[in-house]
């Protein structure tokens, strides 16, 4: 027995003369086994490591001597303990409960966590304790020194670090494209994976146009480092120009500065003025010629349902979405409406419209006379040869699509039947009797067909002088004809006093 223990053993025995043998033995008793952290100080001979005579408790004053990084932290005035610097130690640290029962039991349900200087947010709230502190966090070497030492490491709440990095290194896809960065610049507690604060005109590429709806990994895409780990690229990245992201669709056909014919606010909108002054459409499976080369780029390179009243668009769909769609191109038909209701589809080379028509000019078509008189069932003779082709094939009515070009009678009566002026007096004779195609008048007409055969002075009378306009039902003239009284005095009457 050394002589420390020797002295000490006689001072609580000159205690126990000194009182009732009860009181003595109570002081004299452990009021129980202490903790496993605190294991190395059990015995009575080392009470006074952490408690003063004749004081109730343990001494902070002791507890700090020990503790010596809590004790740091106090005089530093940071962390939890710094707010509650005024508590003894054995009010939240209970001693002498067994090996086995913690010293202290944390309600984590009531605890201040902003009182450790490290407030909890959004994701954070939601995370158990022991998530965070765990031994791999802890920071602070003279922590991880100390609790190491006496074999507590994976108890302790002190001495983790405040940076991101600390406990997300391993979910950092960044590797160390932004050393020197804080997370806080470009994240928030809120959702790691969403970049909240993060701004891209504060970078060296400010988004414009489309470039403002393209999503990030579009861009940023995933590769694997050196360590096989999969890291998404971000920085730094090629845009020296816009090939370093987009594939030619030209080949190289039309230099490489983009921006000549391309803007952002979208790639497939081609600015017009860099186009269509030097685009060679010659190199297109569509050569323009005639016509065509005067026609405006977007009355054919047009969306489905633009100029439905002019053009019959069908645009390829692959490029519907284009600023210019390509629309398809194989026959004539493929744009223009069809004015002749498939009238030629049985006449010969008929459903192909240059049988008629050229790109030079669409009308007047090259369908001539001797054409209609070999191709049509009506053959043009006399006046009929000048007569515009309008005058019989019209224009077509409000509300119908197509040229009238197939008439479905050939008499006289089926275009001049508006024109009769006899009123139906030669219903039993047909229009040739009297009249040809050289000219609607009579030039010679045989009045001796007819009932009365003209002689005498007859001969040269003139027709209306018998022949008198007269009014119908609805008020329109019309020349009489028959029926006509054959007497002399039905036209004579008036001169018979006179002979």
């Amino acid at each position: 027995m050394t002589r420390f223990q020797t002295i000490f053993l006689l001072a609580w025995l000159s205690v126990a003369l000194l009182v009732p043998c009860r009181e003595a033995a109570g002081q004299l008793l452990s009021p129980g086994k202490l903790s496993k952290p605190h294991g190395e100080l059990e015995g009575v001979f080392k009470c006074t490591s952490c408690h003063k005579l004749r004081k109730p408790g343990a001494s902070n004053t002791k507890c700090l001597e020990c503790h010596e990084p809590l004790r740091n932290r106090l005089d530093e005035r940071r962390g939890y303990h710094a707010t509650i610097a005024e508590k003894a130690c054995g009010s939240c640290h209970s001693e002498h409960r067994g090996g086995e029962i913690p010293i202290i039991e944390l309600d984590t349900t009531r605890f201040e966590h902003a009182e450790t200087g490290f407030t909890l947010v959004a994701k954070h709230t939601e995370v158990p304790c022991r998530e965070c502190h765990r031994i791999d966090f802890i920071t602070s070497s003279d922590v991880r020194t100390f609790k190491g030492q006496h074999g507590s490491l994976d108890r302790t709440m002190l001495g983790l670090g405040t940076a991101c990095t600390t406990c997300h290194d391993r979910d950092d896809p960044h590797t160390d494209q932004f050393a020197g960065r804080d997370c806080e610049d470009c994240h928030s507690e809120n959702s790691w994976e969403a970049a909240e604060r993060f701004d891209h005109n504060q970078t060296r590429y400010r988004l414009t146009g489309q470039h403002l709806r393209t999503e990030c990994a579009d861009c940023h895409r995933a590769t694997r480092t050196r360590h096989g780990k999969l890291s998404i690229q971000f920085a730094p990245l090629d845009f020296a120009g816009c090939e370093s992201c987009h594939r030619d669709e030209h080949e190289g056909s039309l230099g490489s500065n983009c921006t000549r014919c391309h803007a952002t606010r979208g790639w497939h909108r081609v600015q017009r003025s860099a186009v269509e002054d030097r685009f060679d459409h010659s190199d297109t499976e569509f050569p323009l010629a005639g016509r065509h080369a005067d026609v405006e780029c977007s009355v054919c390179h047009a969306k489905r349902g633009t100029n439905e009243k002019l053009l019959k668009l069908t645009v390829k769909p692959a490029t519907n979405h284009f600023a210019y769609p390509h629309p398809v191109a194989d026959a004539c038909t493929s744009c223009h409406l069809d004015y002749h209701a498939n009238a030629f589809a049985q006449v010969s080379g008929g459903s192909l419209c240059d049988n008629c028509h050229d790109e030079k000019d669409w009308i007047p078509a090259q369908y001539d006379v001797k054409r209609h008189n070999s191709d049509a069932a009506f053959a043009l003779r006399g006046a009929h040869m000048a007569a515009p082709c309008t005058e019989c094939h019209p224009s077509p009515e409000e509300g119908k699509e197509a040229e009238q070009f197939r008439i479905t009678g050939d008499d006289c009566e089926s275009c001049h039947e508006d024109e009769d002026p006899h009123r139906s007096q030669f219903s039993a004779a047909t229009c040739e009797d009297c009249h040809d195609s050289r000219a609607f008048t009579i030039e010679e007409f045989d009045h001796a067909s007819t009932r009365y055969p003209l002689d005498g002075a007859h001969q040269e009378v003139p027709c209306g002088s018998c022949h008198q306009q007269e009014r119908d039902a609805e008020g329109s003239t019309f020349r009489r004809y028959k029926p006509l009284g054959m007497e002399c005095r039905q036209c004579h009457a008036g001169e018979a006093g006179r002979g």
